[in-house]
């Protein structure tokens, strides 16, 4: 489990945004932050399992995973945030196949770049969510 504050303040905001998406958005922003709840507690139990020098193979696949579903959100519902999560989505890929390839150790500039991927994909839901909430509240407001 993250264990310093930094981290445990984006597993709070890991949860927090998407159960406000799960709840009050629409079926894109559910999808959405089912998956980035889902591969994130998926990363944890894989950083818990498996011994450090396996971790690259099963965080490449994860980050797959959650790049190919907004992939296809992004191809059935053509929103913004999707778009910009996708493309966040393919950057933490290649940052992970980038340290696979060169067998680098994951150090500060890694962490960075992951927590920074990381909270642009949860400000697209948060955004996402919020967007859906106004249209619906505008589409209810009475006509004049």
């Amino acid at each position: 489990m993250p264990t310093t504050l930094p981290a445990q303040i984006l597993w709070v905001a890991i949860i927090t945004v998407c159960a406000f998406g799960l709840l009050k958005g629409g079926p894109a922003e559910r999808i959405g932050a089912g998956m980035t709840l889902l591969i994130s507690i998926a990363f944890v139990v894989v950083n818990e399992l498996v011994p450090e020098v396996a971790r690259p193979i099963p965080h490449l696949v994860l980050d797959g995973v959650l790049a190919l579903s907004f992939l296809a959100l992004a191809v059935r519902y053509a929103s913004l945030w999707i778009g910009a999560a996708m493309l966040l989505q393919g950057v933490q890929f290649s940052l992970h196949a980038y340290f696979f390839v060169t067998k680098l150790t994951p150090g500060v500039t890694y962490a960075i770049i992951n927590n920074l991927v990381t909270w642009g994909t949860l400000l697209g839901i948060l955004l996402g969510t919020l967007a859906v909430l106004r249209a619906d509240r505008s589409s209810a407001a009475p006509s004049l």
